[in-house]
């Protein structure tokens, strides 16, 4: 029986260069989630570089890594020393995979945040705080600290009353509690950007690296921003798909496609400004 293949056209994260590769169906069909890593050796897409490209279950290209990169290779030097004490995995473990990647998400895209619980949670809540401010580039960190709210089981004997009230107040913020449970999210999209760093980082074999590994994601995601922002301060208007055309050519590293513009689009709007994000058009 024939194995079935799909194409993709991917970029050498060294030093650019572009080819078809094919990758057995079969890879996808084993995951339900996540990312799969396919790792590109030497020859198959450049003559000089092997490297890796993680491909969503959905057939999306989500990011790529060179093989033996040193993670001490930051460009602002401070990650590995300012990552310390708490793992991905611990987070995970605590919070749960989808609250890590909106407590990523509300600390990138500067919302408030809040932990509900009724009794001590495992993790030190400003420690937690401290750590996800560490993962974004000490510019953009914010004054909308991660905070807990205790509520008593004695007052409020429905805890779905209290959720409701709380999130009635605190509409603008994203709420979880400490049995991993999503209360209330302020923004209309998926956490898929930190959803697939995530997964990323989660493949790496040294646990204390991980952290350090997302925050290299981020950084990059920031870089991307930073110059579709200037970008658009020098143009009037412009369609996703003629942003994407320009940004494909300038950012050879990073991966753009239509959902990664509209990211881009969300972080200059809430952090940025709504007229700069306004001038990319449908």
């Amino acid at each position: 029986m024939s194995t079935n293949l799909k194409n993709f056209n991917v970029s050498c994260p060294k030093c650019g260069v572009g080819k078809q590769i094919t990758v057995p169906e079969s890879l996808f069909l084993q995951k339900k989630f996540g990312t799969v890593k396919i790792k590109v050796p030497q020859g198959a897409v450049c003559t000089d570089h092997n490297f890796i490209v993680f491909i969503s279950t959905k057939g999306q290209i989500v990011g790529y890594d060179v093989i033996d990169t040193s993670v001490s290779s930051d460009q602002d030097g401070t990650l590995s020393k300012e990552i310390n004490g708490l793992t991905l995995d611990g987070l995970i473990e605590a919070f749960g995979f989808n609250c890590v990647a909106g407590l990523i998400h509300a600390k990138l895209f500067d919302y408030a945040s809040f932990v509900i619980r009724s009794e001590e949670c495992q993790i030190n809540i400003d420690q937690l705080d401290e750590t996800l401010d560490s993962l974004i580039p000490l510019q953009y960190r914010n004054g909308n600290a991660l905070k807990d709210v205790e509520f008593d089981t004695y007052v409020y004997t429905n805890e779905d009353f209290f959720y409701r009230k709380f999130k009635d107040c605190n509409a603008d913020a994203f709420l979880i509690n400490i049995r991993k449970h999503v209360i209330h999210k302020p923004w209309e999209t998926e956490c898929d950007f930190e959803k697939s760093i995530i997964d990323n980082a989660l493949g790496r074999r040294d646990k204390d690296e991980q952290l350090k590994y997302l925050a290299q994601y981020i950084l990059q995601f920031i870089k991307d921003v930073e110059f579709t922002k200037t970008l658009l301060e020098n143009s009037k208007r412009i369609s996703e798909k003629d942003l994407i055309k320009q940004l494909k050519a300038k950012l050879i590293v990073s991966t753009i496609n239509k959902k990664r513009v509209l990211l881009i689009k969300e972080f200059i709007k809430q952090r940025f400004s709504n007229e700069i994000s306004a001038k990319i058009k449908n």
